[in-house]
């Protein structure tokens, strides 16, 4: 469906390494807005949280995708791969700041940072991100 099957994870199970990195964006925005004095009341802790973590996972995630398409990448690198998804975090803060009247951050840029770095370090840490046979460069496909 939609070519997933083609798509490869650290698992093998596209739906479920999704679910998982799903996850830990999502607590690591909640465990961020909740201590960074960003939120005034539980509508935007929630709703803004829900927004910054999909909208930071799925724009990430498609920057990814667009880059890798653009330059012919097998690898994007850690480099390319975390600008991405600092940058898809930055739009989903933005986002959230607008919808939720609630939710207010003074430094988008170093909230999407520590949503997007405390996110990778969990999954890093659980193995959900694999670090063996990963590059900080991108690479590109041989011809």
């Amino acid at each position: 469906m939609f070519g997933l099957n083609r798509v490869r994870t650290p698992h093998g199970d596209n739906g479920q390494h999704l679910f998982n990195m799903l996850c830990f964006f999502l607590g690591a925005t909640l465990l961020s807005i909740s201590f960074g004095n960003v939120v005034s009341d539980a509508s935007a802790l929630l709703g803004g949280g829900f927004i910054v973590g999909g909208v930071g996972l799925a724009a990430g995630l498609l920057l990814t995708i667009v880059f890798r398409v653009l330059f012919g990448l097998v690898q994007t690198g850690r480099f390319l791969q975390y600008a991405c998804f600092w940058a898809g975090t930055y739009a989903g803060v933005e986002l959230a700041d607008r919808l939720f009247a609630g939710f207010s951050s003074e430094h988008p840029i170093m909230l999407a940072f520590a949503v997007f770095a405390l996110a990778f370090l969990l999954a890093t840490w659980a193995g959900e991100v694999p670090i063996r046979g990963r590059t900080w460069l991108p690479k590109k496909k041989p011809r």
